[in-house]
């Protein structure tokens, strides 16, 4: 009988949210915290399904404790600008805005980029905005181009215990008792697994759910 496979999502999911990349959150926390003081502008990258959602998502909700923080989560999406260009801003409390996807900016034309770009960093002059955006030459590039300040910060492959918690955790959704074992894989082969995909989990599922499915006999 065919074992239902765990890893055929390779999205996130709360079942692997558990595993919060704290070294990551940690520095990501510190960057945001000081540039809530003073103002500024953040550019998260990494590639896609790397987790930098994930990531971000932990994060705001560790924000949103502070009640001298207010924070906006967008998904980047022309009508954004308008909704950020009429926002109401609390002098008495710091502000947070955080714009995923950004890299959807180039739906735009470049008079319209151009226009989100400096109403962006004009707010970043009074309160701290975080860009999250997968192109190897994004926003940056525009920013650099006109000399104004940003900080960067570049999320890559998970460590290896990390991503080994994440396997461990959906291979315990196809168990009848929670366990903290491999099997059906090898710890030989989850080197293997991690050497491969480099820490990024999107990569390291599309490989265990192919050997899952070899390991049980379940039919592709």
């Amino acid at each position: 009988m065919a074992i239902d496979n765990p890893f055929i999502s390779i999205t996130y999911s709360d079942n692997d949210v558990v595993v919060d990349r704290i070294n990551e959150k940690i520095d990501l926390l510190m960057l945001i915290n000081d540039t809530l003081e003073h103002g500024g502008m953040i550019i998260l990258k990494g590639a896609p399904g790397i987790g930098k959602s994930t990531l971000i998502n932990v994060i705001e909700k560790e924000l949103k404790k502070s009640k001298n923080i207010d924070t906006i989560k967008e998904e980047f999406t022309p009508a954004v600008y308008n909704k950020i260009r009429n926002l109401s801003i609390n002098s008495q409390k710091k502000m947070f805005i955080e714009l995923d996807d950004f890299n959807n900016i180039e739906m735009l034309d470049k008079l319209s980029q151009q226009r989100v770009i400096d109403l962006l960093y004009n707010l970043s002059q009074k309160m701290a905005i975080l860009l999250v955006e997968n192109r190897d030459e994004g926003v940056e590039k525009e920013l650099k181009a006109q000399s104004k300040q940003f900080k960067k910060y570049q999320l890559d492959g998970m460590s290896k215990g990390d991503l080994k918690q994440i396997i461990i955790n959906r291979l315990n959704l196809s168990r009848t008792t929670k366990s903290d074992s491999l099997e059906p894989f090898t710890e030989s082969e989850y080197d293997k697994i991690y050497k491969k995909s480099k820490g990024d989990p999107r990569i390291a599922l599309l490989i265990c759910s192919a050997l899952f499915d070899q390991k049980t006999n379940n039919i592709i």
